[in-house]
């Protein structure tokens, strides 16, 4: 990607998530995308993201939940970071400590497989798998050191 910065940076992430449940976890990442200009209507990113999880939810286990949306409340595509001191995701899933929430915007004519982001997002995801990263995220004491395990990934020119 030409600016990875643009995609995520120290505005999206949060060392210490507030949220005890998947709903305000979405929430409370959603509002820093926002902030950072990244969507356009918080609710209406919310309410696409839950969907899509009542879907399917995204908890992929090792601690890791992966919300997500294609959505036309999106503005640029972007992720943000959450650590949390871990709660149950949903029923049926386990706990999590590290939440992703990626925004996709939309692409015309729905064929999401058109997005150059979907690699760069797929990349992300598989970083989070890995267990030496999210053993650094674990013990991070500053936004610096979240962000600098995703370098590798965030140069990638696609």
């Amino acid at each position: 990607m030409n600016n990875p910065d643009k995609f995520f940076n120290e505005k999206f992430i949060t060392l210490n998530l507030k949220a005890k449940t998947k709903e305000q976890a979405i929430n409370e990442l959603a509002e820093m995308l926002y902030s950072g200009g990244k969507i356009k209507s918080v609710n209406g990113f919310i309410k696409s993201v839950i969907e899509r999880e009542n879907t399917v939810s995204t908890y992929c286990g090792s601690d890791i939940a992966i919300p997500h949306a294609a959505s036309r409340y999106v503005i640029d595509a972007a992720f943000a970071f959450g650590r949390s001191n871990g709660f149950s995701w949903g029923e049926g899933d386990g706990n999590v400590n590290y939440i992703f929430l990626l925004a996709i915007p939309e692409v015309k004519g729905g064929d999401q497989s058109k997005s150059a982001h979907i690699a760069m997002m797929s990349s992300i995801a598989e970083l989070a798998l890995e267990e030496d990263v999210r053993q650094k995220w674990a013990i991070a004491n500053t936004v610096e050191e979240i962000l600098e395990t995703f370098n590798s990934v965030l140069n990638i020119k696609k």
